[in-house]
């Protein structure tokens, strides 16, 4: 059966009519007093958000994955109440997490410290620096994002506050407004027993660098790899724990390198083929790492299973700028990487960054077009 049906069965006839009985819980809608002026800048993915407003709205190009069922079930699970509040709040509880651990996260704090695979998660970072050893990487902080903080009211509006300054957020928010949806999603949460620490509010994991950000604010930040506790639970339950994070945490590396590089300097006109290019990119780098004998020595099937699963929804998103690559884009990157890896000659050579990056650009427009 096509998820798109699977979905809207689900979903559609289950859970949204239960949405529409409802009383409404209490809410606070910036829609209601904001000005219409949306945006559309994003510093971090939120792929639980546009997984949540798929399951109303399902697209032909939605796949079968292991995240996206995670994400199916993980809505299922939910009460009545809970639903309906998960979506009138979509944007901050999907977004605050992520955000709170880009703002004010900082190694040592043990509010954003690793817990779930730290040991795991940690000597596979320490690894990696050593792996891709051309690269400039001992300034990247390594941290966790927590559902905890839907608990904290304070932490809430300062998130918020600062994603409506730097226009991260769908619409403009009062300073009332703020406060008002801070305090309703604390005290929710705190009425819920442990629905604050639900997996889909943190299933992320994500790159970031303040480089050429044109707000100095942004632009200090140190460089960080975010890992959240929700991807870690999901990988745990379909029991890729051993090799998802790991493969995963590759891949956001990935990123870092490129960031070192300048790769998402050397961009194209099309944003969304700029885009394209850096992830499946990332795929293929840490395919490469994961399957390397230097590296994680893993299985290639296992690897790139792991990479293909690495995404929410069906992406055919051709001219956005999150255009990730479809499926079986995705899935040729990774094995291009494995492929790679197990090519090396003697098996322990190691190529640098930066011959893979241009080796990869050149096998680019089959891995787009197969």
């Amino acid at each position: 059966m096509k998820r798109l049906v699977r979905w809207s069965v689900a979903l559609g006839s289950g859970l949204i009519l239960g949405l529409t009985a409802l009383t409404p819980v209490a809410t606070a809608s910036a829609a209601a007093s904001a000005p219409a002026a949306s945006s559309t800048r994003t510093l971090v993915e939120i792929p639980a958000k546009a997984a949540i407003e798929g399951a109303v709205e399902p697209s032909e190009c939605d796949e079968d994955t292991l995240l996206n069922d995670f994400v199916l079930q993980t809505l299922l699970s939910m009460t009545p109440e809970q639903l309906a509040f998960t979506f009138q709040h979509v944007e901050a509880l999907t977004s605050v997490p992520t955000y709170d651990a880009l703002f004010f996260g900082t190694a040592g704090d043990p509010d954003y410290a690793l817990e779930s695979h730290a040991r795991q998660l940690t000597n596979t970072f320490r690894d990696l620096r050593r792996f891709w050893s051309d690269v400039q990487s001992d300034d990247i902080q390594l941290l966790a994002m927590h559902g905890d903080v839907l608990l904290d009211e304070e932490r809430i509006a300062a998130t918020l506050t600062l994603m409506d300054k730097y226009e991260l957020l769908e619409e403009d928010w009062t300073p009332e407004e703020i406060a008002l949806e801070a305090k309703t999603i604390a005290a929710f949460m705190e009425s819920q027993g442990s629905f604050f620490d639900n997996p889909i509010w943190t299933l992320n994991a994500f790159a970031f660098s303040g480089e050429g950000e044109p707000e100095p604010e942004i632009a200090a930040l140190p460089d960080k790899l975010v890992f959240g506790d929700g991807l870690l639970v999901a990988y745990d339950s379909f029991g890729l724990g051993d090799v998802g994070p790991r493969v995963i945490m590759a891949h956001e590396f990935a990123h870092h390198v490129q960031f070192e590089l300048g790769v998402f300097e050397a961009d194209p006109e099309n944003p969304a083929e700029a885009t394209r290019r850096t992830e499946l990119m990332a795929d293929a780098m840490a395919a490469y790492y994961g399957v390397h004998k230097k590296g994680l020595a893993l299985n290639s099937k296992r690897v790139v299973d792991t990479l293909v699963s690495f995404y929410i929804v069906g992406d055919c998103s051709f001219d956005s700028e999150g255009h990730h690559g479809t499926p079986i884009q995705r899935q040729r990157a990774a094995e291009w990487g494995a492929a790679l890896a197990k090519a090396a000659k003697p098996a322990s050579f190691v190529l640098s960054a930066e011959d893979v990056v241009e080796m990869f650009d050149a096998a680019l427009p089959g891995i787009i077009s197969g």
